[in-house]
This record gives structure tokens, sequence and C-alpha cells, in this order.
């Protein structure tokens, strides 16, 4: 997460949602939370935030997942890892795949039609430039291939649909070398990632950039939606920002694409979903050790692509560090709800709709207070627009251990996406292995002794309590 504008960072506050912390609800039915570091780097303890998930339609035991994570051969590898699995989440493997000097840093990745391929945004280490790259064959050790990359660009983030002819690739991206500050873009890819087109989406004035985050999402009908930040004034470490979204009715694949959504305050392209609001900017620690300032998520109804979710994150007044919103539009954009819900104290928000309208919402909150504080990771369904939803609470581990490496802490987003009946994502939280932090039970694989909360090396050594990805499986509501 970088910016060009702000440099600032503001102070640190309680992370604290000014109520007692409740138990949390029942244990769902059917949950499954995996630890994804393998038996095989038992004595690791680094920081591996900022996790994604990448899987098939057509076969539910092949995934692939990501996060900050560092090819234990060390940089002189050449390559970075990332974690693959055959038997549905059950298990992962290391493949040190990627192109980038031991670990990369922003990395998302997306699926192509015929698996196992899997098409990847990194940024690459040393120097940060953009690599877009697919292999054929995620499972192979062989390293994924470049396809294009270019530098000063910020934030990846990576969506497939499927066509007829080719794989269609969606890079949503903050290109800090677009022209008049208008940096949101989408880099399409209409032939399996052979070439590539950078579409800027922003058509207002900014302050000289947009906000980090840039999200594509696609319906099977081939309609593309793509939410972004639209920065339009700076004082100090804040950020006023329009939050917009834009809309493509065929796949991106004409000559002016993502100019099918009007605002009609002004008829640009761009439904403007909410204006002016204020985004708290911080590259320091500051909620629950993590940075904020770039949470923003959206979804589609796969097969009904009228229906469209909506979350970000700002600060509502005085009394909030980061308030995350979430809304619908029944109208392919046109018109929104007001907030359906609103979580305080609230960050790394992401969105899937199920193929029978059940919209799951994944979000991690600080609760409590002070030393008491808690990191709670929790998934919530709802199917008549959170008139009453479902909660599932996958994690809850303290705020202040394990200590922060770097930021981000726990990752500016996570990943949730959904495949038949079931919700399948992954996050990152404390790993100490303690019964109470996982109130849908989990399953190591990394050598742990639940009995004295100890994780353990191959010799059965006292290894340091450090971050991890977790993977999840939780059914949808019938």
């Amino acid at each position: 997460m970088r910016t060009r504008v702000i440099a600032a960072t503001v102070a640190l506050y309680a992370a604290c949602d000014g109520a007692t912390r409740q138990p949390p609800p029942a244990k769902v039915a059917g949950v499954r939370v995996v630890d994804v570091i393998p038996v095989s780097l038992s004595g690791e303890t680094w920081q591996d935030a900022e996790p994604f998930l990448a899987l098939y339609a057509s076969n539910a035991q092949l995934m692939a997942a990501s996060a900050f994570t560092p090819n234990p051969g060390g940089s002189a590898s050449g390559t970075a890892p990332i974690f693959v699995s055959s038997d549905g989440g059950d298990t992962w493997t290391l493949r040190n795949t990627l192109p980038s000097e031991g670990m990369t840093a922003d990395i998302t990745h997306a699926v192509g039609a015929t698996p196992p391929v899997l098409y990847s945004g990194i940024l690459k280490v040393p120097g940060v430039p953009l690599n877009e790259l697919k292999a054929g064959d995620f499972l192979s050790p062989a390293t994924m291939t470049l396809q294009a990359s270019r530098a000063d660009v910020d934030q990846p983030f990576v969506r497939t649909a499927q066509a007829a002819s080719a794989d269609r690739v969606y890079v949503g991206l903050n290109d800090f070398d677009a022209p008049d500050g208008r940096t949101a873009t989408v880099d399409v890819s209409l032939d399996g990632g052979a070439t590539y087109k950078s579409r800027r989406i922003e058509t207002r004035a900014t302050v000289g950039q947009n906000g980090p985050s840039i999200r594509p999402a696609v319906a099977q009908d081939r309609t593309v939606y793509v939410a972004y930040f639209g920065w339009r004034a700076t004082a100090g470490s804040t950020v006023t920002s329009d939050i917009a979204v834009v809309r493509d009715d065929s796949g991106a694949g004409g000559a002016t694409p993502f100019r099918d959504l009007l605002d009609p305050s002004d008829h640009l392209p761009g439904r403007l979903v909410a204006t002016r609001v204020t985004i708290p900017w911080s590259n320091a620690p500051t909620l629950g050790q993590e940075r904020i300032g770039s949470t923003l998520a959206i979804a589609v109804n796969p097969l009904h692509s009228d229906t469209v979710y909506l979350a970000w994150a700002d600060r509502v007044g005085t009394g909030d560090i980061y308030t995350v919103h979430l809304r619908r539009s029944g109208d392919r954009g046109a018109t929104w709800t007001g907030d359906l819900r609103t979580v305080t104290n609230a960050t790394n928000a992401s969105l899937a709709v199920s193929a029978n309208g059940t919209v799951g919402f994944l979000y991690q909150q600080v609760t409590g207070s002070d030393s008491s504080s808690r990191w709670v990771t929790r998934l919530e369904q709802s199917r008549d627009g959170f008139t009453t939803h479902q909660d599932a609470v996958l994690a809850t581990v303290p705020t202040n251990a394990p200590p922060l490496q770097f930021l981000p802490y726990i990752g500016d987003y996570n990943g949730l996406l959904t495949r038949g009946d079931r919700f399948l994502g992954v996050f990152s939280a404390s790993n100490a292995p303690d019964s109470t932090n996982f109130p849908q039970g989990v399953v190591y694989h990394r050598r742990v002794d639940f009995a004295t909360h100890r994780l353990l090396d191959g010799s059965g050594a006292t290894v340091a309590v450090s971050i991890d990805p977790f993977f999840f499986s939780v059914p949808v509501l019938p």
C-alpha cells in the first residue's frame, strides 16, 4: 500500500470498540479451519500476512494460496513461493514458482478455465515492479511465465473470466504513471494474458492519485464491475474520498471500456456510491498493530449480474478509528441501499455471492480494549439484505501478540470466494495453538502441543508465535 501524496502518519489510537467483549456465536456445523503452514515448515516464525486464494469451479481439489511468505532457500534462490493444495484445502505444500528474490511484495492470483492454469500479479523483489504471470500447471515446480511487466504500480488485484476462445484476465492496480493523477487502472487481457491493455477508469480530478485499492468483480455473463477510491482532497493524514464503481457490460472488450455506468450528478462514468467520506491514512500501527486506509471490496452475483455488493472503510466520527460499511445495488449499480451493515474498528472486508444469492461478508475487527483487545475474524452470511444473518467466528486472537515485524501486520486484504454450497477463504492471524482462539475448531499440520499452547520445530524445541495464513470452509446458508 503506497502513496505519493501522503507520507504523514497518524497517532496510535486505543484499539477498542467501547463494549465489553461478548462470547462468540454458537459453533456452526460443517466449518473447517486449517493452518496453511505445512509440517516441513514447523520451525518458521515469519509474519505470513496478506493472504489470498484461488480455486476452480470444475475441480474442488485444486487450490492455490499465497501470503507474504519467504522461500526457505532465501533470496539467493531467485524465486518466491505460493501454497498449493490438491486435496480441497486439507493439506498444503510450498511451490517456489514466482520470479522474485525470496518473497514478493504484493501478490494476488486467479484461475484459468482449464485446471491447473493460474494467473498471478505480483510486485517483484527487488524494486517492486509489476509482474503479470501465468502457469500452465501451478502444481509444477516450474517458474511461472512472465507475460507483462512495468514499474511504478501498487497492489495488483487479479480476477479472471472464462470465454470460448481464451481466458480473460483483469488486474486492478494503482498506476502512478497514469496521466493527470488518475491512477485507478485495470490491466485487461482478452487472450489469456498474451497481451494486456491498461484501461484508465477514473474520469474525475484527483489529488494526484487514487487510493491503492482497485477491485474488479466479474459475473458469468461477462459483466465487469470495478470499485475504487476517488481521492479528492487531503489534509494532513486524512483523505477526502469518493467511493466509485464503474461497469462494463461486455467484458471490457470494446475500444472504450468501463463506460456503462454513469453518475447522475455529472454524467461521468463511475457511480458515486458515497461522496466525501473521510479516510484515515496511516502507514503506522494504528488498529491492533495494523495500518489502515485502503479497505475496499466488491462482489457480484455470478448468475444475476444486476446484484452487486460493496464494502469499504472510512472514519464516521470522533468515536471510531475505522468503520466498515456494506451496501447493495439491485439494478446494476445505478442505485444503492444505505448501509446494510456497519462494523466499527474493522478492516480487511471481503465479499462473495453464492449461486443461491447468499452474500458472505468476511472482516477482521478489533474488540475489547488495551491489553485484552482481540482480533476477531468473522464471516457473516445473509439472504435478506442483513435483516438477519448468520455469524461464524473463525478466530479470536490477541492484538498485541506476536509483536509486529513489518507492515502490513495481518494484511491490507484477505480472501473470500464461493463454490457450490460453500464459502472458501483465507485470513492471517496469530498461530498460537490455543483452542479458545478458534471457536469453530482448527487443524494444524505444523507441529504443535495444544496442551501447553506451544509451537514446535522438527526437534521438539519451542518455536515463537507468529502470524500464519488460515484456510477456511463454511457451508452456505440453504
